[in-house]
C-alpha cells in the first residue's frame, strides 16, 4: 500500500496536507494521560497512509513501514502538559498547545517518512511511534524499551529548529530533602531549631557546595532548583519538619550516583554541625542519565547533508540544559540518536506557543533528505547490529 495521495500532491506543491495534519492533530486536546483521542486519530491516518499500525499496552501509537535496513526509530510524543489553548492560524504561524512542544515534530516525521518512502530512492525500515506521557510518568519510552526491537538509528521528534540538531541533553534527579527538629511553641522560638530556617540554611550550603553555576557552558554544569517548600501545620507552633523538592541537571561528566553523594555529604554535614538538634535526609527519584551523542555519527552526517542540501546553510548541533525520551532510550540501546524538529523550544508550555509555518515544512523538507541520506550512507558502511544493551553505567 502507498502513501496516500495528499501526501504525494504535497511534494509537488498541490497540497496543504501538512498543515492539515497539524491541526488536526492540535485539535486534539492531549495532556498526559489524555492521549485517546489523538492515538485513535494517528492511528487511523497511519493506516491510511499505508502503515501497519498497532496500540501497544501503554498506549502508544506504533507504524512500520519499509523493508530491510537500516532499522529507523521515529519517535515523538503525543502528549503536551495541561492548559487548553486556541487553535489558530495566523501570519503564516499554527498557535496551540502543542504547536512547538511536540507535536510539529511528530506530525513532521509522519510526513517526512512518507515522502522518503513514496519517492522509492532508498530502501529502509522505519518505526513511527507516538508515545504517551513523556511529560510526566515517561511509560510511553518505557514500553518501547521493553519490547526491546533492533533499531539501528533514533530520531527524536523535539524543537530543535529547522537547521539546528540536538545532540545532547543533560540528565535529571529529584532530592526530596527534609530537616526534621523537635519544633515548639512560636511564642518561644530561641527553644527549638526551626525547620523552616533549617532547610534553608541547607539549600544556601548545597548552593554554595554543589550547584555553583560556574562552568562557562551550562550544558557543562551541575545545577539545582527548588521547586516546591512545605513546612509546619499551625500558624501558631514552630515547624517540625520542612522539606524541599530540588530538580537536578546533571552534565555528562557526572554520573546519578555520584550527584546523589554529593547531596547526601552535604546533608550529613550540616546535620553533624547541630549536635543532635536537627535530622537531615535525603530520598531521590525520576532519575534520568545525561546523553551526549557523537557529533559525526551516521545520523548527525545524515542531518548536517540534508540542512546543507535543502537550505544552503550548515548546520548547527545543539546541546541542550533539559531531558528528553532520548536519554531513556540511550540507557537501553547503544545506537546513533539525534532530537530534530521545528520550533523555538523557549515557546515550550507558554500561552504563546505557536510554530512558524514555513519553519515546519522546511524541517519536513531536510528530514525527508536526512532519512534517504541515513539509507545511503548505510548502503555504502558497515554498521555495527545494534542490540539493546543491558546494563549502562
Amino acid at each position: 500500500m502507498n502513501p496516500s495521495q495528499a501526501i504525494l500532491d504535497w511534494t509537488t506543491g498541490e497540497s496543504e496536507y501538512p498543515v492539515t495534519l497539524l491541526r488536526s492533530m492540535l485539535n486534539l486536546y492531549s495532556p498526559s494521560g489524555s492521549e485517546n483521542q489523538i492515538a485513535s486519530f494517528l492511528d487511523s491516518e497511519l493506516r491510511r497512509n499505508g502503515l501497519e499500525t498497532k496500540m501497544d499496552p501503554a498506549g502508544n501509537v506504533i507504524g512500520e513501514i519499509g523493508t530491510g535496513r537500516p532499522r529507523i526509530l521515529l519517535c515523538g510524543h503525543m502528549d503536551t502538559i495541561p492548559g487548553l489553548l486556541p487553535v489558530k492560524v495566523e501570519n503564516d504561524r499554527v498557535y496551540g498547545r502543542g504547536a512547538v512542544d511536540a507535536k510539529s515534530s511528530l506530525a513532521s516525521m509522519i510526513v517526512a517518512c512518507l515522502q522518503a518512502i513514496g519517492t522509492e530512492e532508498a530502501s529502509f525500515h522505519a518505526t513511527l511511534v507516538g508515545v504517551v506521557e513523556e511529560e510526566t510518568s515517561t511509560k510511553g519510552i518505557q514500553q518501547v524499551m521493553s519490547d526491546h526491537q533492533p533499531y539501528d538509528l533514533g530520531v527524536f521528534g523535539e524543537p530543535s529548529g529547522s537547521r539546528n540538531v540536538t545532540i545532547g541533553y543533560k540528565g535529571h534527579l529529584r532530592a526530596r530533602l527534609t530537616c526534621s527538629t523537635k519544633g515548639g511553641h512560636s511564642a518561644s522560638p530561641w527553644i527549638s531549631r526551626n525547620s523552616f530556617d533549617e532547610a534553608i540554611n541547607l539549600w544556601k550550603k548545597l548552593e554554595s557546595s554543589c550547584f555553583t553555576n560556574d562552568e562557562a557552558s551550562k550544558f557543562n554544569a551541575l545545577t539545582g532548583s527548588v521547586t516546591k517548600m512545605t513546612a509546619g501545620d499551625d500558624t501558631n507552633t514552630i515547624p517540625s519538619s520542612a522539606q524541599l523538592e530540588v530538580d537536578v541537571r546533571i552534565p555528562p561528566s557526572l554520573t546519578l550516583e555520584a550527584v546523589e553523594q554529593k547531596i547526601v555529604n552535604v546533608c550529613k554535614g550540616v546535620q553533624e554541625n547541630t549536635h543532635g538538634e536537627l535530622v537531615v535526609s535525603a530520598s531521590f527519584g525520576n532519575r534520568c542519565p545525561a546523553f551526549l551523542g557523537n557529533n559525526d555519527s551516521t545520523i548527525v552526517r545524515a542531518f548536517r547533508m540534508a540542512i546543507r542540501e535543502t537550505t544552503g546553510q550548515q548546520a548547527t548541533l545543539v546541546k541542550k540544559t533539559g531531558t528528553s525520551d532520548m536519554n531513556l532510550l540511550a540507557e537501553k540501546y547503544n545506537i546513533p540518536m539525534v532530537a530534530y524538529g521545528p520550533g523555538n523550544s523557549a515557546l515550550d508550555h507558554t500561552d504563546n506557543e505557536h510554530v512558524s509555518i514555513p519553519e515546519y515544512l522546511e524541517s519536513i523538507r531536510v528530514t525527508t533528505m536526512a532519512i534517504r541520506n541515513m539509507a545511503r550512507l548505510y548502503m555504502n558502511s558497515s554498521f555495527e547490529t545494534a542490540t539493546p544493551l543491558q546494563h549502562r553505567v
